[in-house]
């Protein structure tokens, strides 16, 4: 009685198997491969379970000897498939670090700090497997969106008007939402219910429909620069904390990429700006070397000015070399250019409450009471360059 109460569960087993290993054949063998690796422990789950099945079969009774053997290669088939899809689990992260790795390659060698911008959500789309990615700037307590790549549906009215929304926008960083205690704990987020959760940029979620993303933050050395947002739109696959961690490895490696960049094109601004120096300084020296003497009496008190060679060597920065420090000197000079606390935090990369501390720091050792005070200071010191006798 035991061994035919058996029999009528064995086809169950048999097609369970054969559709399982079907299943499984197709997600190793998927091209691209799909980065979840959900879908493979669910099957591992599944094929556990199928595996207690057979040993409950042979143990519920004789079998007859075929059945047994059929039993024994339906174990031997299942332990394989279990192996198969634990060893593409463990490749998927592997394969898509290796990805990462070649995207961050190819953004190293794009040519300006606004090119790796520009290259940077296409890059991390393809590496990722994401359908949609957006970059942002912060700059002091502001989120700026700046380049959004579409990798799946482009053409879609949703997108259509994501990119319209998106076109100059500037998004206050108020303390109740997400990018703002990213920016403070400089970790990166996955938000499984976008449309309900209260702290996301109510307008941006509404309008482009996304169900779940995952944000990063773009760290340097220095304070949080900005923002690297992902989903999966398109497609509607699930996005796990795997995904969460695959952007995370991008924006560090983003993140350290661009800050080298920045630096390369401030030492070669610094470069430029010393060789005219080096060169205005060389014709002068030339111009006073090669210039006659004449047998003339000099007369005092003429209208003519009388200059120091010092005085016409140093430049307004040299007079104030001594009291600022090379930061403050280059914040002093965009104040007398004009430009707000904003700007020079956009100009220099840095927060806006870092410009006003420099500000802070330049009108003590100025000894004046305001910007305007310490930028007359300043122009004061051009006008003087050349001081009348």
């Amino acid at each position: 009685m035991t061994s035919a109460a058996a029999t009528p569960a064995a086809p169950d087993i048999d097609l369970r198997v054969r559709e399982l290993t079907a299943a499984t054949r197709g997600l190793v063998a998927a091209d691209p491969p799909d980065p979840d690796p959900d879908s493979a422990r669910q099957l591992i789950a599944t094929l556990t379970t199928t595996t207690e099945q057979i040993s409950a079969e042979f143990l519920a009774g004789r079998l007859r000897p075929d059945r047994a053997a059929d039993l024994c290669e339906l174990l031997v088939e299942v332990g394989e498939l279990q192996s198969d899809l634990r060893e593409h689990t463990l490749g998927l992260r592997f394969q898509t670090l290796h990805r990462i790795h070649e995207a961050l390659a190819r953004i190293r060698q794009a040519p300006s700090s606004a090119a790796l911008i520009e290259a940077a959500p296409a890059e991390l789309c393809a590496a990722c497997g994401f359908d949609r990615a957006l970059i942002s700037r912060v700059r002091g307590s502001t989120w700026v969106p700046d380049v959004l790549h579409i990798a799946a549906g482009e053409d879609s009215e949703v997108n259509g008007e994501l990119k319209q929304f998106l076109d100059g926008i500037e998004i206050p960083l108020t303390t109740s939402m997400l990018e703002a205690e990213l920016v403070r704990r400089r970790a990166p987020a996955l938000i499984h219910d976008a449309q309900g959760e209260a702290r996301t940029f109510r307008p941006l979620i509404e309008l482009s429909e996304t169900r779940a993303y995952v944000v990063a933050p773009i760290v340097t050395t220095g304070p949080v620069i900005g923002f690297l947002h992902a989903d999966a739109y398109w497609s509607g696959r699930p996005l796990t904390s795997y995904d969460r961690d695959n952007l995370q490895t991008f924006a560090e490696g983003f993140g350290l990429i661009f800050e080298r960049a920045v630096l390369v094109e401030r030492l070669a601004m610094q470069r430029e700006r010393i060789g005219a120096v080096f060169s205005s300084t060389e014709s002068m020296i030339a111009e006073l070397c090669e210039q006659q003497v004449q047998l003339a009496r000099e007369e005092v008190g003429t209208d003519a000015p009388q200059t120091s060679p010092a005085a016409m060597l140093t430049a307004p920065e040299a007079r104030i070399h001594g009291i600022l420090t090379p930061r403050e000197r280059e914040v002093l000079g965009l104040l007398a250019s004009g430009a707000t606390n904003v700007q020079i935090a956009d100009q220099l990369v840095v927060s806006e409450s870092t410009v006003k501390s420099h500000v802070k720091h330049i009108l003590r050792k100025l000894r004046a009471s305001n910007r305007a005070e310490a930028v007359s200071r300043y122009l004061r010191l051009a006008r003087n360059q050349h001081p009348v006798a």
